[in-house]
């Protein structure tokens, strides 16, 4: 048995254990202290007759708490509001929350960005600094992140650094995805099926109850397909000569997942809840890219600025011919695609060890296998391709005490995480021929293998309390201490068959570290923090002001060309200062939240693709912001949902692409700007070598989301319209801020008429995503004399919902 399988097996008795000693305690009343309270606090929130938008409790301090009594800037959307939005994935919720942005080229892999703050690194290694939970589990791969959303309780995102509660990897904060589990005794549950443009349907279920007296099983389940909205096309020659296509339209879906959960009274006093989850992409049509932003040199390269960044702004255009070309149709040859299959065990235990003690026990055990092919250069050739894999193994305990007493509620505990990462990185054609040529003196189709092998381990230990200092006035005082140990096996083994039957390999983490002691291992400790004063003004205003200090540790860039000085990133430290107010007006009917922080980061993990391979480097970085929630619902009839960020920022200062090679794209090939013909291939040497006080990505300085939503009712039913979405300033999607990686300011609305029968509960609903058929980037990559490759996010879509409850409604 591994030392892996070991310490798994070793938590999950203790957690069993627990349950079993459970037996015989006395009966209890739920409380603050266990979160198994939310649903009943829940339930226990005076509703606003009609109102779907009415205040709901969220778990951000691990208790429930109703969102306007918690010092933190959150933002939180029950199942049922999500429902009357439409979102049907993990991603589709950032319209609605303030400072929350998504980017992805594929669901291959997940960036969310919270105030500027991601990774938008496209290796598989990483850790996101936006945490995303599911279920109280952390989930640490970022390509276990998109997903089927279904069956959801409540999606809650924490911004800022959470690091004493939830851990090392949440300086920009957290997501935590709630489903609907077996909590409800009376048998419940619904069907739902929808169909709606590019042929894209799914058909959803869920069904619960008690099946014997203290046990209660949930399962639910949701397969999607659609095609793909990016319509594969030929490149047309001046000549009339074809060059073919891959036939594959991209950004389509097919997959599956599902769920149960069961629960286990084992005495009035605990309860055990068990989670087994599965979920499935086969297939997928992914894995490509449109070719933009160039304007193109006499040698058939993209013009540059001095930083060595495609400077182009001219829009979509076919990357051979130069012809305009709809942000919706791409040219590349090459089909790519994704198959991945995610499993999540979890056990927990809520024990109520007395009336002012509660332990919380979270195991959670899951894995990952993905396979991913992808063209990446957006064109008919073989100039950069991309293939990737990796086996993922997570095993994660949780142990929390929490409990009150006379002028302090508090909460300690202890936390153990031990990752596995086995992966193959490879890339092929033109990012990689300096390595051939430096190798084999010529070149072909050259392809870089980079396959690896990282054990991450992590233990901490955390505390945080809240003490009462007057009747109005609270201190909340926190902190976690925690160790990290990594190791990484790597090599780079260089293949050119053509040229060498052979194969080469570069360097190995040994040879690396041969030259830099330690470069392939990794011990980090550090400590988080929070402090935060909190003033409750009067029954219905807390204002509050807070420090905390984030961190996350570092890592490793696989990239096929890469100094020893530049293969382990260092880790980053964030310190937020911050002040808020959450209050109601107008008997309640009216609900303002705003905060304002301002972020001072030691060693921020700033992702560049200058020069065409993966690179993270350490800066300094600081940015100042605002946000600004309304939730106003004068009547039953009406609900309006105002949103508004405004924000600045600064990275210090970041490499430039330097010096980058290119091949020979027809004999004699003239030079251009900052590139010279070598004879067969270019060299191309850029004055700028840095970039300095950049932009955060994802940072526009302004954005305004809305929602206004009126009902009627008629007939035996209620008649619901409704209109919402977003509106963005101008923002770069690259920290290294090229002028093609500018994304300029953009609306996104959607519209919904929905109609529900009084008696059954059935709903049916039309609805429409990006009515005015808006254009914008959902993913860029500046590739320097190669252009700049994008992803477009869909254009106008539209269907129809239809959904039967039956049970308890």
């Amino acid at each position: 048995m591994t030392g892996f399988q070991k310490s798994r097996v070793s938590l999950l008795t203790l957690a069993l254990v627990g349950v079993a000693s459970s037996a015989g305690s006395q009966a209890w009343a739920q409380s603050a202290t266990d979160p198994a309270a939310t649903d009943a606090a829940a339930r226990a929130q005076p509703a606003q007759d009609g109102n779907v938008m009415g205040e709901i409790v969220v778990t951000a301090n691990k208790r429930g708490e109703s969102l306007q009594k918690v010092p933190i800037s959150v933002s939180a959307f029950s199942g049922e509001q999500i429902a009357h939005l439409g979102i049907r994935d993990t991603t589709q919720i950032t319209q609605q929350i303030p400072a929350l942005h998504f980017n992805a080229w594929s669901p291959n892999l997940t960036i969310f960005s919270l105030r500027g703050i991601s990774q938008n690194n496209f290796t598989d290694n990483l850790e996101a600094p936006v945490a995303v939970y599911q279920d109280n589990a952390y989930v640490a791969s970022m390509n276990a992140l998109s997903g089927q959303l279904f069956d959801i309780k409540r999606v809650e995102v924490l911004r800022g650094p959470q690091g004493t509660l939830f851990g090392r990897n949440a300086t920009g904060g957290l997501i935590h995805y709630l489903s609907n589990d077996a909590s409800d005794d009376d048998l419940n549950g619904y069907v739902q099926g929808d169909y709606g443009r590019f042929n894209a349907w799914s058909i959803e279920g869920a069904m619960g109850g008690a099946i014997a007296p203290g046990l209660r099983v949930r399962a639910a389940a949701r397969i999607e397909k659609a095609d793909g909205y990016i319509k594969s096309r030929d490149t047309v020659l001046p000549d009339g000569s074809v060059l073919p296509g891959s036939g594959q339209d991209l950004g389509g879906r097919n997959g599956w997942s599902g769920r149960i959960n069961l629960q286990y009274d084992v005495s009035p006093d605990a309860t055990i809840s068990l989670w087994y989850k599965h979920a499935e992409d086969n297939h997928v049509a992914t894995g490509g890219y449109v070719f933009e932003n160039c304007e193109f040199e006499a040698n058939g390269y993209c013009h540059t600025n001095a930083a060595g960044l495609s400077d182009g702004t001219g829009g979509v255009v076919n990357g051979i011919t130069g012809e305009r070309a709809s942000p919706w149709e791409h040219f590349g040859e090459r089909k790519g695609n994704l198959d991945r299959v995610v499993n999540s065990y979890q056990g927990e235990l809520n024990w109520k060890l007395s009336d002012k003690l509660a332990l919380t026990s979270i195991t959670n055990y899951l894995t990952l296998k993905k396979d991913y092919d992808e063209d990446g250069d957006a064109t008919p050739f073989l100039t950069a391709n991309v293939d990737t894999g990796m086996d993922f193994h997570q095993f994660s305990q949780e142990l929390r005490l929490s409990g009150e007493m006379p002028g302090l509620k508090w909460q300690v505990g202890g936390y153990y995480l031990n990752m596995l990462y086995d992966g193959n990185h490879q890339v092929t054609g033109a990012p990689v021929i300096d390595l051939a040529i430096a190798t084999n003196g010529a070149f072909d189709s050259p392809a870089v293998d980079q396959p690896y092998r990282i054990r991450s381990r992590n233990w901490s230990v955390f505390a945080q309390g809240d003490i009462t200092l007057t009747d109005q006035l609270s201190l909340t005082l926190g902190g976690r201490y925690s160790v990290d140990h990594k190791s990484i096996d790597y090599a780079a083994i260089l293949t050119d068959p053509t040229i060498n039957p052979n194969a080469v390999t570069l360097f190995t983490d040994d040879a690396l570290a041969q030259a830099l002691p330690g470069v392939n291992r990794d011990v980090y400790k550090d400590w988080a923090a929070r402090v935060s004063l909190n003033y409750q003004a009067t029954a219905d205003t807390l204002l509050f002001g807070s420090w905390n200090r984030g961190i996350k540790g570092g890592n490793w860039s696989l990239s096929s060309n890469i100094n020893p000085a530049d293969f382990k990133h260092r880790p980053e430290t964030l310190n937020s200062f911050e002040a808020g107010f959450k209050t109601s007006l107008l008997g309640r009917t009216l609900r303002l939240n705003g905060t304002l922080f301002h972020y001072l980061y030691d060693d921020y993990q700033a992702f560049s693709l200058a020069g065409g391979v993966p690179h993270i480097y350490n800066s300094d970085a600081t940015s100042t912001g605002a946000e600004l929630e309304t939730f106003w619902s004068p009547s039953p009839r009406f609900d309006a949902v105002l949103g508004a960020t405004w924000q600045v920022s600064k990275v210090k200062s970041v490499p430039a692409t330097g010096t980058q090679l290119g091949p020979e794209f027809f004999p004699g090939a003239p030079n251009s700007q900052y590139c010279t013909n070598q004879g067969g291939f270019f060299l191309c040497d850029f004055p700028q070598k840095s970039i300095d006080n950049a932009k955060l990505p994802n940072a526009p300085r302004f954005s305004l989301n809305y929602l206004l939503r009126y009902n009627v009712d008629i007939g035996g039913g209620n008649l619901a319209a409704q209109v919402d979405g977003v509106w963005y300033d101008d923002q770069y999607l690259e920290v290294t801020n090229g002028p093609s990686s500018l994304q300029k300011a953009y609306n996104v609305t959607n519209a919904s008429l929905s109609y529900t029968d009084n008696a059954t509960g059935i709903a049916v609903t039309a609805w429409a995503k990006n009515v005015f058929n808006k254009a914008f980037r959902a993913y860029v990559l500046n590739l320097g004399i190669l252009g700049t490759t994008s992803i477009y996010a869909p254009p106008a879509t539209y269907g129809a919902t239809v959904r039967i409850p039956f049970g308890r409604r």
